[in-house]
C-alpha cells in the first residue's frame, strides 16, 4: 500500500522559547519560560522521495522512512555570554548587589540556539546552529548582527548545504537576526530531499533572549 504523505512526516507546531545565560560565562535571568525546547515545522517529503519509495519493497519502505527521512526538528538553548566589557561589568555589578541584570543592562550580548532534526526511529539527521549579537544601552536596543552559524550531519546520505540565507537588525526593540541553513539527502545519483530549516535569536534590552524557527527578522 503507498505511504500517505500524513503518515510519514509528523508535523510539528513552530514555537518560541525564552532564555537566559548559564553555565560560569553569565547569570542573566529571563522572565519563566515552559521549557527550555520548542518545535519547528518538519520538511514535507518531496515529489522525489515519493518516487524513489514507490520503487521499494514494503519491508524497505517503512526502513528508509523510519531512520532517513526527518520527522521532528528541534530547538534549543545553547549557550548566553556577555559580549564585551561594558556587559561583563553590567553583569558582575548587578551581581554584587545580588540583583539581575534586568530590567536595564549595559553591553554587548551573545545567545546560543541549537536545531537537530529526527528520523520517527529516533536518530539524529542532522544538526545547525545559530549565534546571535546585540547590543543595548538602558532600555534601548541598539544594535544587532548574526555572530556565527553552521551546521553538521554525519548520516551516510545526508550532506551540510551550506548557510543559504539570514539578515539582522532592530525590530521591536528587539535585536534579531536568524539563519536559514540547507541540508541535502541523496539516493544513488539523484539529491530527492532539502531541507531549509531557520532559527531566529531575539535579543532583549534587559540581556535576556528568545529563540524561534521563524525565517527573517520580521
Amino acid at each position: 500500500m503507498r505511504l500517505k504523505r500524513r503518515a510519514m512526516v509528523a508535523l510539528l507546531s513552530a514555537g518560541a522559547v525564552m532564555f537566559a545565560g548559564g553555565g560560569a560565562h553569565a547569570n542573566v535571568p529571563a522572565e519563566p519560560a515552559a521549557s527550555s525546547v520548542t518545535s519547528a515545522p518538519a520538511p514535507e517529503i518531496s515529489p522525489e522521495v515519493e518516487a524513489y519509495l514507490d520503487t521499494l519493497s514494503a519491508e524497505d519502505r517503512a526502513e528508509f522512512v523510519a531512520t532517513m527521512l526527518p520527522a521532528t526538528t528541534t530547538l534549543t538553548y545553547g549557550e548566553q555570554r556577555p559580549a564585551n566589557a561594558a556587559a561583563v561589568a553590567s553583569l558582575n555589578a548587578a551581581n554584587a548587589r545580588g540583583l539581575t541584570v534586568s530590567p536595564r543592562a549595559t553591553g554587548c550580548w551573545t545567545a546560543r540556539a541549537n536545531g537537530s532534526a529526527k528520523a520517527p526511529a529516533g536518530n539524529t539527521l542532522y544538526t545547525y546552529y545559530h549565534v546571535g549579537h546585540w547590543c543595548a544601552s538602558g532600555s534601548t536596543v541598539t544594535s544587532a548582527k548574526i555572530q556565527e552559524r553552521g551546521g553538521e550531519t554525519s548520516t551516510p546520505g545526508w550532506r551540510w548545504g551550506g548557510a543559504i540565507a539570514g539578515s539582522s537588525g532592530v525590530v521591536g526593540n528587539q535585536g534579531r537576526s536568524y539563519s536559514q541553513v540547507s541540508f541535502i539527502l541523496k539516493v544513488g545519483l539523484w539529491d530527492v530531499q532539502n531541507p531549509t530549516p531557520c532559527v531566529r535569536v531575539n535579543g532583549l534590552y534587559n540581556a535576556a533572549a528568545s529563540t524561534s524557527s521563524t525565517c527573517g527578522i520580521y
